[in-house]
């Protein structure tokens, strides 16, 4: 992290804590902020809003947790690791796919035709748990659920029903993995954060974008694009950290209640990864886009697309090395003992 750029966190720490300083001494509640920088309508929205809920529930008016959606507090998740860690704000839910350059563990959620279903999904969030809770510790952070991206598929001007629909299609990606894999599908890719893609829209900047069908409800992608095809390409991982000295001074009972809520958000948040598929191709549809789904994609395009991303697959293993290893290793045993 650049100089300058700590100097600002460290300023935004110093800030709070001087406000913290002002609130008189009789008031109990302890406030914190969880930073999105996407909305409360998204998924990583819902599930940081079932947190708040279940925090609610388990210790009423002792910890109030406000979720700042939206990028309110000015950070995007490529700012949030730091933020976090410098205690600029308290917790943070990140989508991981942005910060690869801290730790290349990071990128596995959005290795392409990892993980092609919900189910899967899950078993490689279990399998890499623990390997992701180890670089939030290092760097004085505890992590605690994660909220799956519904599958990414492609939102272009036509179904993506052969290899010439993506040849030189300036398309969006989010995160080096999609970069590169769709360089050697032929496309033209470009990395452009959420904040920055109806601009590039509106502007004729992209003329694609790899996204969920959430991701494209969201955006009413249909302003702009024509069809939605269902690729199942990666579901990238939000994840909820926070500081660990803000979590290690809150009441014994809080941090408690914290730890005890992991299991049931990643339940939850799972189940509201599942269910917003649906709904989303029912509104791409209502608003008269043409949804592609992957049983009408031809078998050619998906090996293409597979073989366009093996490069991709290889190199993140090269940079992980054994703990790579590892967790591709537990994943399998976890499908094996799954699908046995």
């Amino acid at each position: 992290m650049s100089l300058s750029r700590r100097i600002f966190l460290k300023g935004a720490a110093a800030t709070g804590a001087l406000s913290a300083l002002s609130v008189p001494a009789f008031a109990s509640t302890i406030k914190w902020d969880l930073a999105d920088e996407y909305g409360a309508q998204a998924v990583s929205g819902k599930a940081s809003n079932f947190f708040i809920e279940t925090m609610s529930k388990k210790v009423g008016d002792v910890f109030s947790l406000t979720y700042q959606g939206s990028g309110a507090l000015g950070y995007k998740s490529v700012d949030h690791f730091d933020a976090v860690q410098d205690g600029a704000v308290q917790a943070a839910v990140t989508l991981v796919t942005q910060i690869g350059g801290i730790d290349p563990l990071f990128d596995l959620s959005s290795l392409p035709f990892l993980a092609s279903t919900p189910d899967e999904a899950y078993l490689l969030w279990k399998a890499a748990r623990e390997e992701y809770a180890k670089i939030f510790e290092e760097n004085d952070m505890i992590l605690l659920w994660a909220m799956p991206n519904p599958p990414s598929g492609v939102n272009a001007p036509a179904p993506v029903t052969s290899m010439d629909a993506i040849k030189g299609l300036r398309i969006r990606t989010y995160d080096k993995n999609g970069t590169e894999t769709f360089i050697n599908a032929g496309a033209s890719p470009l990395q452009v954060a959420w904040s920055d893609l109806i601009p590039q829209l509106s502007t004729g900047g992209i003329d694609g974008v790899l996204t969920s069908a959430d991701g494209a409800r969201q955006l009413s992608i249909w302003d702009y694009l024509s069809d939605y095809t269902e690729l199942n390409y990666a579901m990238g991982l939000f994840m909820c950290h926070v500081n660990r000295d803000a979590f290690e001074d809150l009441p014994e009972n809080v941090q408690a209640a914290m730890l005890e809520s992991i299991d049931e958000c990643d339940a939850r948040n799972w189940e509201i990864m599942s269910d917003s598929i649906e709904t989303a191709y029912a509104e791409m549809e209502e608003n008269g886009m043409t949804v592609t789904r992957d049983t009408e994609v031809p078998a050619e395009v998906f090996a293409a697309l597979q073989e366009a991303a093996a490069d991709v697959k290889a190199a993140w293993l090269e940079r992980t090395g054994a703990r790579g290893e590892a967790v591709f290793a537990r994943f399998e045993e976890l499908k094996a003992a799954t699908n046995g």
